[in-house]
């Protein structure tokens, strides 16, 4: 996701604003608007969520949805701000569980993640999560919470300590502060009105390896007057490499395919087609006054098919933050 290499390369850009035209010589002035965040008295931040999620396995469609509301109460720190987030609302639904047994297992896990009330991180200048402070004791936190909701048993432990032991502060906060690395992206930027600022980056493929995938951040208005500018902001990798990856990852899967034939003593499974669509979607409406983002319409978009298997994955989040 763009952050600090992002942010210092349009700051920069700012600060070099002029451009050159072949003939004549003069220069064309290019005009930069800077998005400057501006933290209320005190520090302290509302923040309100909505999060549907809708995961589809094979036809079989599992949708949740969250609506809640935070407070952060943020403070100087040597790498930019500690924030303390603490929840004052969360409510939590799952529509089309095929099962009670699955709604209520979902629903157990939620409780869990509910009785986490507050969470304390470190973050950059713009806000984005860096680090979870005391992770170590968060995730006991965690893993106690599961077990007493019933999400986990005293045999499943070794799986949790497994899958979060060796997770570190920093991935802990890209696990756990999604949402808040959304909102922080137009924080602090420095664009040119309808000029696209794009950079290139890898991210995780979902067979292992990485795929190449490029980020824009496009200022598409800017109205003194109503005191709010809008950004769009696009993640994600080209149809061009997504099909260079599904071929780079192939003969990977296929001997997988073929040892897994062998302890089976089976014939293998042919790998089949695989099919990719991977990407975020952005559209921020940012207070000039604060440089806070008073909406924001995200989705994400993860689909994955092999075969005759195939698994969606959508998340559309509504997200805003104000003074408190």
């Amino acid at each position: 996701m763009i952050r600090a290499v992002v942010i210092a390369a349009c700051i920069a850009g700012g600060m070099a604003a002029t451009a050159w035209a072949e003939t004549p010589a003069a220069p064309v002035q290019v005009e930069y608007y800077q998005l400057r965040l501006t933290l209320p008295a005190g520090g302290a931040v509302k923040q309100t969520l909505t999060r549907t999620t809708q995961t589809e396995t094979d036809g079989k469609v599992v949708t949740t949805r969250l609506n809640a509301e935070y407070l952060s109460q943020i403070s100087r720190h040597p790498d930019g701000f500690r924030v303390v987030k603490s929840r004052l609302k969360n409510d939590f639904r799952v529509e089309g569980a095929q099962t009670d047994t699955d709604r209520l297992e979902l629903e157990k896990v939620m409780q869990a993640a509910a009785s986490i009330s507050d969470i304390t991180y470190i973050a950059d200048v713009s806000l984005t999560p860096l680090r979870v402070e005391n992770w170590p004791q968060l995730r006991n936190r965690l893993k106690a919470a599961m077990r007493r909701t019933g999400a986990i048993n005293a045999r499943e432990g070794d799986a949790f300590d497994a899958l979060y032991g060796p997770m570190t502060a920093e991935m802990a906060a890209e696990q756990f502060l999604p949402e808040d690395a959304l909102m922080a992206i137009p924080h602090n930027l420095g664009l040119s009105l309808n000029n696209p600022y794009r950079l290139d980056s890898l991210i995780n493929g979902p067979f292992g390896g990485t795929i190449s995938a490029r980020e824009t951040l496009t200022l598409t208005a800017w109205d003194e007057a109503a005191g709010q500018a809008e950004v769009l902001y696009e993640s994600g990798p080209t149809r061009e490499a997504l099909d260079a990856y599904a071929r780079q990852i192939r003969p990977t899967l296929e001997q997988t395919a073929a040892r897994t034939a062998r302890v089976r003593k089976k014939a293998p499974v042919p790998v089949g087609d695989i099919r990719l669509d991977i990407g975020t979607t952005c559209r921020y409406r940012i207070s000039l006054h604060s440089g806070l983002v008073s909406r924001a319409e995200c989705q994400s978009v993860r689909d994955i098919g092999q075969g005759d298997e195939r698994r969606l994955h959508r998340e559309n989040w509504v997200l805003s933050e104000t003074p408190a």
